[in-house]
């Protein structure tokens, strides 16, 4: 019996019909051999007792034919049933897996063949469990990689669709949710880029180029283009055959570096060296000139002596202003400019300002009125504000015209003491006030120089303010004059 099961299918049914056939022909055997013996020992037997015993055989062999093929079907019928139904179980495991359930697991039932293949089917489920797991861990882990990257990495097929865009591409570019699956001309319409693209599916080497993404507020990126590795893990030069054996192109990768900012720092860099180079020539030069003209001679005559000593010393003075806030913006900006923040009343450093400057209004006829009454104290640090202050109010003078009026107003307000100093001079243009506080930035370029300013004063009173921890606003209107608002938060 033990034997009998580890037969297989195949085995099993050859089993079955020798043994059904030899149970069902014996006995047809016999009653045939017996009629005849009968007949054949009757010879003294008419014709017609051999014809009856002939007509006996036939119809026991017929109905013994029939018979064996009744239990042969009967029996064939039970085999196919029991043999059928664990294929069937076998056939709806494998029918769900497809369908993606790799929880369930066939039955182990039968012997043989059926048995091993339920035990194959359960370990090929075990391990595409076990690979769908580790892919899923790998994807995971992928796209979290992309997500975290600072640069945009875009991946194109080989027909130059799009299959991948991490998070920093599509904030970089103006992707939309259904870029994926279109062409880069269609998704991000830039020519450059394009063209840079088809160059490197030409080519061996990657492809860099620099472009200008976006609309509203256009980024700079820095774009290398490179072809993708073969999955075969050939070279620079794999590629992978098509369903027809022909040899195609994986695709490409681009990744996206965003220069914007860079740019700009070189942008200011380059203004800036070219800024201090000419504000250092002026005076560098006036102080040159007079020099060479005193020693040439003019040193003799009292009169134009002292014209050129004059000249020496006002561009001098000059010079020295340029060196100073030149120095004092490089620490600030480094973060070595040390504050003392306390609470401090900010009505005598006003005061005390408005009387130094107080000279240079009366030469050019300019009224200063101060209103800083009963205010509370703010958070703050003396000599930083009273540089502010210096700035904002020497720009008044000097920018408002002679006869002006300046003034300086201090208000509680919400938690701060707002400080505004405005005038009634010509005002600024508005498409100057977005770069009003940049480091020498002028609206009126030779009338500031002629009036000594540095172009620096609006850019390290920004920075002062800001390491109090506060805000400083313009606001301007042609033929109505100028008003800087500092906020600066109050003491608790």
């Amino acid at each position: 019996m033990r034997a009998l099961r580890r037969l297989g299918i195949g085995a099993k049914l050859v089993v079955a019909t020798v043994f059904v056939l030899l149970v069902a022909g014996v006995p047809v055997e016999r009653l045939a051999a017996r009629d005849m013996e009968a007949a054949l020992l009757a010879e003294h037997s008419p014709r017609a007792a051999v014809d009856a015993a002939l007509w006996r055989s036939r119809r026991a062999m017929l109905i013994g034919m029939g018979a064996v093929i009744v239990v042969a079907i009967s029996v064939g019928a039970a085999t196919t049933f029991f043999i059928t139904r664990p294929i069937r179980r076998l056939t709806r495991f494998a029918l769900a897996m497809s369908e993606g359930d790799l929880s369930t697991r066939a039955p182990l039932r039968g012997s043989g063949e059926l048995r091993q293949l339920a035990r194959a089917l359960n370990h090929l489920t075990s391990e595409l469990s076990r690979s769908i797991a580790d892919v899923r861990t790998e994807r995971d882990l992928l796209a979290g990689i992309l997500d975290g990257m600072s640069e945009g990495v875009l991946v194109l097929d080989r027909e130059g669709r799009i299959v991948l865009a991490n998070r920093a591409l599509r904030a970089m570019a103006p992707l939309g949710d259904d870029a994926l699956g279109r062409s880069v001309i269609e998704a991000i319409r830039n020519a450059r880029l394009t063209e840079a693209i088809q160059l490197a599916g030409k080519r061996d080497e990657p492809v860099d180029v620099e472009v200008e993404l976006g609309r509203t507020l256009p980024r700079r990126l820095l774009v290398r283009v490179s072809r993708r590795k073969s999955p075969t893990g050939g070279g620079r030069d794999a590629r992978g055959p098509d369903h027809d054996g022909a040899s195609v192109e994986p695709g490409l990768i681009a990744v996206f570096h965003d220069v914007t900012d860079l740019r700009r720092l070189e942008t200011i860099r380059t203004d800036f060296v070219a800024n201090v180079s000419h504000e250092l020539r002026t005076p560098v030069t006036a102080i040159s000139t007079a020099a060479e003209t005193l020693q040439l001679g003019a040193l003799q005559d009292p009169h134009e002596a002292a014209e050129f000593v004059d000249v020496i010393d006002r561009h001098a003075k000059r010079l020295r202003h340029l060196v100073d806030d030149l120095l004092d913006l490089s620490k600030i900006e480094a973060k070595n400019f040390r504050l003392a923040l306390a609470e401090l009343d900010v009505a005598p450093a006003i005061e005390h300002v408005t009387h130094l400057l107080g000279e240079a209004a009366r030469r050019r006829r300019v009224t200063v009125t101060v209103d800083a009454d009963a205010l509370p104290p703010a958070r703050c640090d003396r000599r930083a504000l009273e540089q502010v202050l210096m700035n904002l109010l020497d720009n008044a003078i000097k920018y408002a015209g002679e006869g002006a009026h300046v003034t300086v107003k201090a208000r509680s307000l919400d938690q701060q003491v707002t400080i505004a100093v405005a005038d009634d001079g010509p005002g600024i243009p508005p498409h100057h006030l977005g770069r009003i506080f940049e480091r020498f930035y002028r609206v009126d370029a030779g009338r500031s120089r002629d009036l000594g300013g540095t172009g620096l004063g609006l850019a390290i009173v920004k920075h002062l303010v800001e390491l109090m921890n506060g805000s400083i606003e313009v606001e301007s209107a042609i033929g109505r004059g100028t008003q800087f608002t500092v906020r600066l938060a109050r003491a608790a």
